[in-house]
């Protein structure tokens, strides 16, 4: 593979637009739950900014998965694993090492979790990805490869259990109007939204097939709802590379490098 010019590797302290982002989610989503619950928004109201902020959660816990929001490793799980239970999407580090063999494995049709969710169509998609997430067999993955500590494990059930109790409490405490509008619809649509757009698209061939190497450069819908992700096939030739930095990657490297990594459609 062609190393790239313009782009050093060198990770920061803190990756300043990431954090923006993971914090403009972290914060604006219990403000918006606020603002409903004391009458100030409409629910519809509720519902649209959860989703626009809730549009932010796979870039949130996906570049710490990366190591790509700081330079230090224990700084990149706190702020995935925050980001992971502020959108009520827990268990961040076993949805991490689960991220890491697609990017180990991929296009391997027994060790990517991703490979059985590409071969499928878009109106059965939804129903092959639940079944991909509860049939991926985990003993075809090296135990060495990745493994989750005992305080990660700790930690993913923390998260678990808190995602059960802020919804049990809301119920008990008279805001689960609030959460349902502000968290759950908007957890569920992005889940999908996501899925397909982040999942699918990037990966799936129009003639069928997989492929890792694709990156639209046209279509600003899809940028905005994946986040950048429309370039995925940088993210997968150079995963460190931050996700605001792929639009300028592709612009400061020859025809030659990218040819030899990506394919552009």
């Amino acid at each position: 593979m062609t190393q790239p010019i313009e782009f050093s590797g060198i990770r920061p302290f803190v990756d300043g637009i990431t954090g923006i982002l993971i914090l403009s989610m972290v914060v604006g989503l219990p403000v918006v739950g606020w603002f409903y619950y004391n009458g100030t928004l409409p629910f519809w109201m509720a519902v649209v900014f959860g989703t626009l902020l809730m549009n932010l959660s796979f870039t949130a816990w996906h570049e710490p998965s990366h190591q790509n929001f700081s330079k230090f490793k224990w700084l990149n799980h706190i702020a995935g694993w925050i980001a992971s239970v502020a959108s009520i999407y827990p268990g961040y580090f076993a949805r991490r090492r689960e991220h890491l063999i697609h990017h180990r494995w991929a296009g391997d049709d027994v060790k990517d979790p991703v490979y059985p969710r590409i071969q499928s169509t878009f109106l059965s998609f939804p129903k092959v990805l639940v079944d991909s997430n509860r049939k991926f067999d985990f003993k075809n993955i090296p135990e060495s490869f990745h493994p989750m500590t005992i305080g990660q494990r700790i930690a993913d059930l923390a998260s678990n259990s808190f995602a059960l109790a802020l919804i049990i409490g809301s119920i008990f405490f008279g805001f689960f109007k609030a959460v349902l509008w502000v968290w759950i619809i908007p957890r569920v649509c992005i889940f999908f939204i996501h899925a397909y757009f982040i999942c699918y698209l990037p990966h799936a061939m129009e003639q069928g097939g997989y492929q890792v190497k694709r990156v639209r450069r046209r279509g600003w819908f899809q940028r905005f709802i994946s986040v950048e992700q429309n370039m995925h096939g940088v993210h997968h030739a150079w995963p460190s590379i931050p996700w605001h930095q792929y639009k300028n990657f592709i612009s400061l490297n020859s025809d030659t490098t990218l040819k030899e990594n990506i394919e552009m459609v």
